[in-house]
């Protein structure tokens, strides 16, 4: 192995682990833009297949009082801050944590985040800027006390790549960073693989309406058509209808829609779009379920397994067969879906879900195309998606990992599902999507926008409490990305519909932690809004009331507003009942009257303000009354304002 000419952040030296000996290793790193590059040379005769490069760098540093921010790779997949020497959490799958050979061992996917007090400059953060062509983990091994780190690792998965005898294989970069930070870091991380991999971020956060959670797979044309009318009369102002999954008549045959939908896709399209909104569909696009008509009819469509028969997955939408995009056929078809379904019937809005098994590992499969990699297939079935569907056209994905997507989606769904349960372990629940959804705010605004999944605010068919239903809309309003709306909306009760539209516009900033130490999430976080306005929410996701020390969530001369209960924060600390979430609109003092809160609209929407010589004029242009705060001269006024209502304000 090559040195490499310049020290490491945090000093580390990394050596290789297991690396045959006629591969050779140079390292080579760039103190200005903090990147190792790491090139393999294959220095025999014959072509190598590599499986795996480990780097291991042995450490001896107490670990009292230090963390680690945990990331996986796709939504499911757990996120979280474990402080080192504590208990593990439950609710999580527990797959990040490995006792072996007498360690305790942490892994986390794409990125490494760790906080040691112990060291002169804490906080430490490594993640790979590429994510389209290998998987990237990384590993903290402690003793089995976590009383002290002994080793970092960082390890590529390389399997399915292969290096031609005396060739090189250059490994994407990885960033390394050193600072006092840590979440300044993270941030720092996303801003550069956000740069080097050409991030599609849209202007702002969209919304809508979706099928899934009210009506599951069993949505009809009677259903969408009942909510569109709601949506058209009741003054919701969404941006998309989205149709989930239930409308066609088998997955993998997208095309033709099952009984329910009588009239067609392609006019119920139109129908979504005469009424105001963008059409919105669900599609599984790289599954084929076995007893499809589009699998009996193109077998060849589907991956093999190595001995060449058809590679089949258990997913949730039953046993199914992948694409294989690197068949011509394959992307011919796959093209042919999306054009059908974004220019014929004109659904400008794609909800991509199961994209996970696009990844599959050569070794399981035999891809058509020598040389691809799990998430190099995944990135080439995204690309031939979006090329098909068009620029302009919005694509959410779902159930994807996150690094092969980066540049083709605009959005990404970044928790797991919501259920109308407050919480089932690590399956979907309102607790563990919305915590999941919040360890992945430095994603928002970066990579994409954030989808936290829809909120259910239902009172009927819903095991969910008024408490419960507060925790979700104040999860969804710290992600700062997309509010989507999940219920049958006419059976919405009035004080539900105002909760639900509390949270239109979106702010379209992500909050950040307050503590990101806070294990196993942080339960207090703070969004800039910029002009001295502020979002702050409180989580309390224990099965006790807790109480929330006041002077940690606002400032000395701020005013707060409770909008959830149409209220000015007094200057007593917060409680909050078990599983209860709370959203505070904050605000800096200033020199003339101005409104600092309003019940109806966490950004204000609707709500008409005019400044004039020390004046402020207000009025409601909802359809609803609400509270609205004015602060003036140190004194704050709460006043109801009915639709249409202007009132002027000295």
């Amino acid at each position: 192995m090559d040195p490499s000419p310049i020290a490491l952040p945090w000093g580390l030296e990394l050596a290789p682990v297991g690396l045959p000996e006629f591969v050779a290793l140079t390292q080579q790193f760039d103190p200005v833009g903090s990147r190792l590059v790491l090139t393999l040379s294959n220095r025999s005769n014959e072509a190598w297949e590599p499986r795996e490069l480990r780097l291991r760098a042995t450490l001896d540093v107490p670990a009292v009082d230090g963390f680690t921010w945990i990331q996986g790779r796709y939504m499911q997949m757990d996120a979280l801050v474990h402080r080192f020497g504590a208990e593990l959490p439950d609710g999580y799958d527990g797959r990040y944590a490995r006792e072996r050979d007498g360690t305790r061992t942490f892994v986390t996917r794409e990125v490494l985040a760790l906080e040691l007090p112990a060291r002169a400059v804490p906080a430490f953060v490594a993640g790979v800027l590429r994510t389209d062509r290998f998987f990237f983990d990384a590993a903290i091994e402690l003793d089995p006390d976590e009383t002290a780190v002994q080793a970092i690792e960082f390890s590529f998965d390389l399997r399915g790549a292969v290096v031609a005898p005396g060739g090189d294989l250059e490994l994407p970069p990885v960033l390394m960073l050193e600072g006092r930070d840590l979440y300044a870091l993270i941030e720092r991380y996303a801003d550069t693989v956000a740069r080097e991999m050409r991030a599609r971020v849209p202007e702002r956060p969209l919304t809508g309406w979706c099928s899934w959670y009210q009506f599951y797979n069993r949505v009809s044309e009677a259903d969408v058509l009942r909510n569109l009318e709601e949506l058209r009369t009741g003054g919701f102002p969404l941006d998309f209808v989205q149709i989930d999954d239930g409308y066609q008549s088998a997955t993998g045959d997208w095309l033709t829609p099952n009984e329910r939908f009588p009239s067609g896709m392609e006019a119920l399209a139109e129908r979504i779009r005469e009424a105001g909104f963008t059409p919105g569909l669900w599609l599984a696009p790289l599954l084929l379920h076995e007893n499809s008509a589009t699998l009996r009819d193109h077998p060849d469509l589907a991956l093999r397994t190595p001995s060449g028969e058809t590679w089949f997955v258990d997913t949730w939408l039953g046993r199914c067969a992948v694409l294989d995009c690197t068949k011509p056929e394959a992307e011919e078809w796959l093209r042919g879906v999306i054009r059908t379904v974004v220019h014929e019937w004109g659904y400008a809005y794609l909800k991509l879900d199961a994209l996970a098994y696009g990844a599959a590992n050569p070794g399981d499969v035999r891809y058509a195309e020598p040389g691809t990699t799990a998430p190099a297939h995944l990135r080439r079935a995204l690309e031939i998606i979006r090329d098909a569907a068009g620029d302009e056209t919005f694509i959410l994905g779902c159930t994807c990992h996150f690094g092969p997507a980066i540049g083709l989606v605009d959005a990404m769904r970044v928790g797991p599902d919501v259920k109308e349960v407050w919480a089932d372990g690590p399956d979907p629940s309102v607790r563990h999507a919305v915590r999941l959804s919040l360890m992945r705010n430095w994603m928002h605004g970066r990579w994409w926008v954030n989808d936290p999944d829809c909120l259910i605010a239902r009172t009927t068919g819903t095991a969910l409490s008024e408490p419960e239903v507060r925790f979700l809309a104040t999860g969804i309003a710290m992600s700062g990305g997309m509010v989507v709306l999940g219920d049958d909306l006419a059976k919405l009760p009035p004080a539900r519909r105002d909760l639900a539209l509390s949270l239109v516009p979106p702010s379209g900033v992500a909050a950040r932690p307050i503590d990101p130490s806070e294990a196993p999430v942080p339960s207090a976080w703070r969004a800039d809004l910029g002009d001295a306005r502020y979002l702050v929410g409180i989580l309390n996701d224990g099965d006790s009331a807790r109480w929330f020390l006041r002077d940690e969530l606002v400032l000395p001369g701020e005013v707060a507003f409770d909008p959830f209960n149409g209220r000015v924060l007094g200057m007593g600390d917060v409680l909050l009942r078990p599983h209860e979430g709370l959203v505070l609109q904050v605000t800096g003092r200033g020199l003339t009257p101005r409104v600092v809160g309003d019940s109806g609209s966490l950004l204000y929407g609707r709500l008409y303000q005019r400044q004039v010589s020390g004046r402020v004029q207000v009025g409601n242009q909802g359809n609803r009354p609400r509270v609205v705060a004015i602060e003036a001269r140190g004194q704050v006024f709460e006043v109801d304002l009915d639709p249409g209502k202007k009132r002027w304000f000295d």
